[in-house]
């Protein structure tokens, strides 16, 4: 299959932003595979940021901390197949009660300040310049409670060029109402679901502590829109029923769910977390290649369940996943 011309281009700029800003370090030396998935830390804005960072609060990583160095062998992994995980699922993000990690009226001044950096991120989420406000006040604030694959976007000559990124855990994003991220707060970048790489992916960028290829989570969006988000707080031991929109204020704490994605009990640093199994992952569906008359960051959910981006065992705090408290809320 052809490779466009314009991927292969936008792929060798962004490594050398990413070199230049010091965002590709000596810290991975990954089997070149296919397309490149750049790592990108909580506070690390990456390059071609949309506006000045919209987050609030400490960047604090919810990446479990793991005492034991990154051997050779698993450095030179390549992220595979990523499991799957509904935006609905209660526990997969973090969240205090009324506590915002992301500054929603912020982002909208920014983006009305530059007209040219509005049309671009609209384009990106598929609405009119004049509909942004609306459409970023409809989204929730929340922080991923797991490395997450996405589709990221630099702003580079007047438009969005997109690329495939994994956000560290920790990360503030706003969500829409199928729980799927749609824009990363600390660069103000606009955001949508992964797409299929060619001839799987490598990671480029340095690893945090506790970074494993085989943990990282990709988020589909929930079967139908919902009304609230079933947040967790590991620090405080508490869940949290937060509705969907940038008002926090009418957050409440429930009980823990049934069914739920992460334990909020705290973990000691370096051990892992004892916690109930994962729930199965969907049956696996053939990867779909994106249409090339598809437009850069256009979201598509064709394939998302097999898109390359790290194997898990568990969902954030689930087996397999080392556990550790949350440091700060959304």
């Amino acid at each position: 299959m052809r490779i466009p011309t314009r991927t292969l281009v936008t792929a060798c700029v962004l490594s050398v932003a990413l070199l230049a800003a010091g965002c590709a370090g000596a810290g991975v030396k990954q089997t070149r595979v296919g397309d490149l998935v750049f790592l990108q830390a909580v506070g690390e804005r990456g390059p071609g940021p949309f506006t000045d960072s919209a987050a609030t609060g400490p960047a604090a990583s919810e990446s479990p901390r793991i005492g034991a160095k990154m051997s050779a062998g698993e450095l030179a992994a390549p992220l595979r197949a990523a499991r799957t995980v509904s935006g609905a699922t209660p526990g997969l993000y973090r969240g205090t009660p009324r506590v915002a990690r992301c500054d929603v009226e912020r982002h909208i001044r920014y983006l009305a300040a530059d007209p040219a950096r509005a049309d671009a991120f609209a384009g990106v989420v598929g609405v009119r310049r004049a509909a942004l406000p609306a459409y970023l006040r409809g989204l929730t604030p929340v922080v991923l409670g797991a490395d997450t694959r996405v589709t990221n976007h630099a702003y580079q000559g007047r438009r969005a060029d997109d690329y495939q990124a994994v956000l560290q855990a920790g990360t503030a994003v706003l969500v829409d109402d199928r729980g799927l991220p749609r824009v990363r707060c600390a660069c103000g970048n606009p955001l949508a679901p992964p797409a299929p790489t060619r001839g799987g992916a490598s990671a480029r960028g340095t690893p945090w502590p506790g970074y494993r290829p085989n943990k990282v989570i990709v988020v589909s969006p929930a079967p139908r829109a919902v009304t609230s988000l079933t947040l967790v707080d590991s620090g405080h031991r508490t869940w949290t029923e937060r509705r969907t929109g940038q008002d926090v204020r009418r957050d409440r704490v429930v009980p823990p769910p049934a069914q739920a994605t992460a334990s909020p009990s705290p973990t000691p640093r370096g051990n892992p977390a004892r916690t109930a199994p994962p729930t199965p992952a969907a049956p696996a569906r053939t990867p779909t290649a994106p249409s090339a008359a598809r437009a850069p960051g256009t979201p598509s959910t064709a394939g998302v369940s097999d898109v390359p981006g790290g194997s898990v065992s568990g969902v954030p705090g689930g087996a397999g996943t080392p556990g550790r408290p949350a440091a700060g809320g959304a």
